[in-house]
């Protein structure tokens, strides 16, 4: 339920999916000279390219909306469907792609077939490796937007700030006046103080990957699949104890039918 969504215990895992979304951000900018988790701006660039008659860079860099598009895609086909009142959506399938395609770009990363010496567009092209980790980040991106806000009704998205910021500009009032007056928002104020808790934490995430990206590399990522993977177990672990609930449920329907 939407209440559900600014709980504390729904709290932290908005704050490590933002915290990932900032991590992969800076550590994908600095690998590979795009930023991954949003696709703003990259319009005006793919049009700019083409009017500058260099069509091949335009076409790979479309590569960059249409993979973070695909992450949302995909989600929706696992996620949408009707449910009964004895299902939960299956979280760790995502969650799980997610580790798994961490895990393919930290491989391909440590396979050597990629200059680790000079950013992947110094000279505006990609090699097909090169091309391949920029499309899974993108897609790693898109996937964990899409879960977060597919499973907050829409309330909570982490890969990028631009309406993050203006919902806290168009609240912050709020912060220090409860009856501040606003006919359109009606908002509590720990939903802002989660907005801030937010960008605090996708700027942490970029600001630990930008230090420790020049020392470990591609080994950095490490860091994400351990967050993914222990996101992954939480998400099973929910669903066993789900369906365990509601054996015990039925159980106890089924002994009071009997007296």
């Amino acid at each position: 339920s939407i209440p559900e969504v600014y709980s504390k215990k729904s709290a932290p895992l908005w704050l490590i999916s933002a915290f990932k979304a900032g991590f992969i951000n800076s550590a994908g900018f600095l690998a590979t000279g795009r930023f991954v988790s949003h696709v703003t701006g990259f319009g005006t660039t793919v049009g700019v390219a083409v009017g500058h008659e260099d069509y091949f860079f335009g076409a790979e860099l479309l590569i960059i909306p249409i993979s973070f598009i695909a992450g949302g895609v995909v989600t929706s086909l696992v996620l949408d469907k009707k449910y009964s009142s004895q299902e939960i959506p299956s979280y760790w399938k995502i969650q799980g792609l997610i580790t798994l395609l961490i895990l393919t770009v930290i491989i391909l990363g440590e396979s050597h077939l990629i200059n680790e010496t000079e950013k992947f567009d110094v000279d505006n092209k990609f090699s097909l490796v090169e091309f391949i980790v920029i499309g899974i980040l993108c897609f790693v991106c898109g996937l964990k937007n899409s879960l977060v806000t597919w499973s907050s009704f829409g309330k909570i998205k982490v890969t990028h700030l631009t309406g993050l910021s203006t919902d806290i500009g168009l609240n912050f009032l709020r912060l220090f006046k409860k009856d501040w007056y606003s006919p359109r928002f009606k908002e509590e104020r720990k939903v802002n103080i989660l907005r801030i808790s937010t960008f605090i934490a996708f700027s942490s995430g970029a600001l630990v990957s930008a230090i420790l990206f020049p020392k470990l590399l591609f080994k950095v990522f490490f860091i994400i699949f351990f967050l993914s993977f222990i996101m992954t177990i939480i998400s099973l672990f929910d669903r066993f104890k789900w369906k365990k609930h509601l054996k015990s449920m039925q159980s106890e329907a089924s002994m009071i039918k009997n007296l």
